[in-house]
């Protein structure tokens, strides 16, 4: 591992957790303002939503609260949401009424499609002036950070 000497470092590297996050609060804001208003759905809501969606075999209501990494309390509170709002629908299991299974409803795929759509012209107009190589290796970084932050 290399050090770097903090005096021949630039101001922007000095203050690198300042400007990530900024840019975390900046792209945050932007899908709070144009996913979660526009769709009336929160980023939380999503991803359960989503988690559910890309289930391949059958969703336990019991089983999201280890895959989202929220306790069960919380994920009761999503889907209740998510069920007034008709995106998912709890189905009770014909052997044990106390298991319910979930399932994304057409209302449902449609929001996510509507979301992965903000989501993509947010991330085109973001890359704009960046070349494939700069995007690779800001990737690369920003993955190297995440593996490295949730070791802690």
């Amino acid at each position: 591992m290399f050090k770097m000497e903090k005096q021949k470092l630039p101001l922007e590297i000095e203050l690198g957790h300042v400007i990530l996050e900024d840019m975390f609060h900046a792209i945050r804001k932007r899908i709070r303002n144009q996913a979660e208003i526009q769709l009336k759905i929160t980023r939380e809501q999503f991803k359960l939503l989503h988690a559910i969606s890309q289930k391949k075999e059958e969703v336990i209501q019991k089983d999201m609260a280890d895959i989202i990494g929220k306790d069960k309390s919380t994920i009761l509170r999503l889907i209740d949401s998510l069920e007034t709002k008709e995106l998912v629908r709890r189905v009770a299991d014909t052997k044990d009424r106390r298991r319910n299974y979930l399932m994304v409803t057409e209302k449902g795929e449609e929001l996510i499609k509507q979301y992965g759509n903000i989501f993509s012209v947010m991330f085109e107009e973001l890359h704009q002036g960046l070349d494939e190589s700069e995007l690779i290796t800001f990737y690369k970084v920003a993955a190297h950070f995440k593996s490295k932050a949730e070791k802690y």
